[in-house]
């Protein structure tokens, strides 16, 4: 039995189900509501996933967590369908691309999303006393810190435009990797480019232009549209919000 534990929204999520549409793998939904209910919260979700976030990937009673852990995995576990490159230096630089995707893509996409997405929706729903409440809750002390002092001071233009060089750093450097073999890792499809692809779609949502222009990079321009071509990509952006 394989459970998934996952926002529909959520690029991490997104990328998990990539990868289970890909190697084919049947999984039971549960679906974490991480926004209106704050379902990731709650100490039963806590105790599955010490860090309060998706995706939690349960296996036969085992639960795996962080969702480049789970992809590679998911890989290991049901090698039927390799996602991983044989070559081992490939493999190496594979590794190297799920580094990149979390500590500098998804860390300054968090950034650049605070003022577009994150402040509107949760002014919305919340007050701001109502948003400390819910940030002390958070498991996470270096998370519950940080995000307190977003709430305080809010991210400034500086620090978005700082968040953005970096982001456009990585889209250079996919450019001209794209221009040496037709994925991130290689010649086939592989994790690296799971990894990063729900980026990808994120930077469309957001409107940050200057990532996505295709005229700048075409290479990427290809890769993108070969992704979102593929029949796992559909699967994963298929699911769409269960509760509305």
């Amino acid at each position: 039995m394989l459970t998934l534990y996952h926002f529909w929204s959520s690029t991490c999520s997104r990328k998990v189900r990539i990868t289970l549409a890909e190697k084919g793998i049947e999984w039971e939904s549960h679906h974490i509501d991480i926004v209106t209910k704050l379902e990731n919260l709650e100490p039963d979700y806590v105790k599955l996933n010490p860090n309060g976030v998706v995706p939690t990937l349960v296996h036969d009673g085992n639960v795996i967590i962080e969702s480049n852990i789970i992809i590679e995995y998911l890989d290991d576990t049901f090698p039927e369908i390799g996602l991983k490159p044989e070559d081992t230096y490939q493999r190496a630089l594979m590794r190297l691309w799920l580094d990149t995707a979390e500590l500098q893509v998804h860390k300054n996409v968090n950034v650049v999303s605070y003022n577009k997405r994150h402040v509107p929706r949760m002014n919305k729903l919340f007050s701001k006393e109502e948003q400390r409440k819910i940030l002390v809750r958070s498991p996470s002390a270096d998370k519950r810190a940080s995000m307190l002092r977003r709430l305080e001071r809010g991210v400034s233009e500086e620090e978005e435009n700082f968040a953005n060089q970096r982001l456009g750093e990585v889209m250079d450097k996919i450019e001209n990797k794209l221009g040496e073999s037709d994925w991130l890792a290689g010649d086939s499809f592989s994790l690296a480019d799971i990894a990063i692809a729900p980026f990808i779609e994120r930077f469309e949502a957001n409107g940050m232009e200057t990532l996505v222009d295709w005229d700048k990079r075409p290479k990427s321009g290809e890769w993108w549209e070969r992704i979102q071509s593929r029949e796992s990509y559909q699967t994963a952006y298929a699911f769409q919000n269960p509760n509305v």
